[in-house]
């Protein structure tokens, strides 16, 4: 299902979400200890953050239905990732209840609309 007015990835609002929450969390880990432990949780929440947007983009890079679909899939797998290194990085005291809050918010609302266009997408076979 695509928009004729949306011209590229960027102009997604989903997109732009999740772009916006990769930026945010790449700031908070630069926060985070110099543990081992803290390097691993650091490493896959940036990893599982910046596969959101790059998902997103690639999947709109000229594929269509079940191909765009599939796509959108792993990104939305990896936003629920995000989720839980999220959740294990305010445990254990790397973010603050507040950032914790944000993100998980924000992490929640592009799940939400990734499953929406997953939907319609699906619908539309």
């Amino acid at each position: 299902m695509r928009n004729t007015s949306i011209k590229t990835y960027k102009d997604l609002i989903v997109w732009q979400k999740a772009h916006s929450l990769a930026k945010q969390v790449i700031m908070l880990c630069r926060h985070f200890p110099h543990s081992d432990e803290a390097r691993v949780i650091k490493k896959q929440l940036i990893r599982s953050s910046t596969s959101v947007p790059a998902n997103i983009a690639e999947g709109h890079g000229g594929h269509q239905g079940k191909e765009y679909q599939h796509y959108l899939t792993i990104a939305r797998r990896s936003a629920n990732e995000m989720d839980y290194w999220v959740l294990l990085a305010h445990d254990l005291k790397y973010i603050s209840a507040e950032d914790y809050s944000q993100l998980e918010e924000n992490c929640r609302e592009i799940i939400m609309m990734l499953s929406s266009i997953i939907g319609k997408l699906r619908d539309k076979k």
